[in-house]
């Protein structure tokens, strides 16, 4: 068989997995008519209920050809693979909180430990990671390498190891700008947190030498595809690759990526810092940038396919597509813990599949949430240090100052930081280019090419 006939039957099997989830849905519809009054007593009769149905189950084929009530049963309350993404400095935490709160509000619900894929890895062939991916189930995923080709996504998104099921996929980005700050101020703490070790034994410049050109290809095919935003130039990557061997190299009496960022001075600690976000291995800035574009272009994928079966007013119906996105951002986390929190309660909540919850239920877990947060900022929480910080004090001229002993929000520090940063001729581009990308996407901007 050819790869383009290959490719023409792959399209096929992704555009009847779709239909197929819209046919059940339409029949789900007819038997089970929304009745918005009774959603407590819903949610109270799924929660007493003593059966409980295990992924395998789902995937198997009933004994004989009769269609059972059990089985409608399985199907509209395991319907769907909950996938949670981010990326270093924008959730790793607030991923669990997430998790944990969908747990509590639907005990039906299970966690995964095993499947989860490796972060920053992928096939060598597909450019994607393989997935399995259980209905009825959360997942918690870091910096996914999402390279492939679009049609391929679906296919791993969708079709393992069931094709009757959607998937909720939660996504949790950031301004590339405080993303980067936070990074930096991350980890040149001192002491360093717990777990970051690594920082201290990494040349970040000697580990991405080996990378670099392989992960621009992958990451300009992105950029460079139909419709896509061309965020970076292809010779940018060497430039960022010379910038950071040239700070490394000014600190050869201090050892170790953590030395550097503790003796240069905070302009130049942060592009090191940064260098590490936007090249290859560690480069998860651009990996960020790279899924925001793949995952609108599925979403395009699944249009398209209803465009072509004259469905495209169930496209337009959210709850009704495979594959429904949430883009978060955790900036908006940070200065808006509770509304955020509402936001996410209602996506999943989002179709007859979806958790069912009340207006009130949802503003009291929101409210849980919130005091939670503020609690740990009040607590100095180690892990809280994008807008809340130890920085150093630093004068207009870069020189570092005595240290604040006080936790301070919006510091003049971080806003130094930042203009920096928009004002280098490399970062305020490049970095500019994605922050656009990402405003773009919390808005829900599409363009449906």
């Amino acid at each position: 068989m050819s790869r383009k006939t290959a490719r023409v039957c792959l399209l096929a099997a992704i555009a009847l997995a779709f239909l197929s989830i819209l046919r059940y849905t339409n029949e789900q519809e007819r038997l089970h008519p929304h009745d918005n009054s009774n959603l407590n007593s819903l949610k109270s009769r799924r929660l007493s209920s003593s059966k409980t149905y295990q992924p395998q189950q789902l995937i198997q084929s009933p004994s004989n050809n009769e269609h059972t009530d059990d089985e409608d049963t399985a199907s509209s309350e395991e319907g769907y693979t909950y996938l949670i993404i981010h990326y270093h400095k924008s959730g790793h935490i607030l991923t669990q909180n997430l998790r944990d709160i969908l747990l509590q509000i639907d005990p039906s619900i299970q966690r995964n430990y095993i499947d989860r894929f490796p972060k920053r890895q992928h096939d060598p062939t597909t450019k994607c990671p393989h997935l399995t991916l259980h209905p009825n189930t959360v997942y918690v995923q870091s910096s996914p390498d999402f390279f492939c080709d679009v049609d391929i996504l679906a296919e791993e998104l969708l079709t393992r190891p069931t094709k009757q099921r959607g998937v909720k996929l939660i996504h949790l980005i950031r301004d590339p700008f405080t993303m980067a700050i936070s990074n930096y101020n991350y980890h040149s703490q001192d002491p360093l947190p717990e777990g970051e070790n690594w920082v201290k034994r990494t040349n970040p410049c000697a580990v991405e030498d080996k990378s670099t050109l392989i992960y621009a290809d992958l990451f300009m095919k992105t950029f460079t595809s139909p419709g896509a935003y061309r965020l970076m130039e292809y010779d940018d990557f060497q430039i960022i690759q010379t910038m950071c061997h040239r700070l490394y190299d000014q600190q050869q009496s201090s050892p170790g990526f953590y030395q550097h960022l503790l003796h240069l001075s905070p302009t130049d600690g942060l592009i090191l810092a940064t260098t590490y976000l936007m090249l290859g291995h560690g480069g998860d800035i651009l990996r960020m940038a790279n899924n925001i574009i793949k995952l609108r272009q599925l979403q395009t994928l699944e249009r398209q396919i209803h465009l072509q079966q004259h469905t495209l007013a169930t496209f337009s119906n959210e709850s009704k597509r495979k594959v429904q996105v949430l883009t978060m951002s955790m900036d908006n986390f940070i200065r808006r813990p509770k509304e955020s929190t509402i936001q996410f309660l209602e996506f999943i909540s989002l179709g007859n599949s979806g958790v069912l919850l009340s207006v009130e239920e949802k503003e009291e877990i929101a409210t849980r949430y919130e005091e939670m947060y503020y609690g740990k900022v009040t607590a100095g929480d180690e892990h809280i240090t994008s807008l809340l910080s130890k920085p150093k004090k630093m004068m207009s001229d870069g020189n570092i100052m005595e240290e604040e002993e006080t936790m301070v929000v919006m510091s003049d520090t971080v806003a130094v930081l930042e203009q920096s940063l928009r004002e280098n001729v490399l970062w305020g581009r490049v970095l500019g280019n994605i922050a656009n990308l990402v405003e773009e996407s919390l808005k829900g901007v599409h363009n449906w090419y």
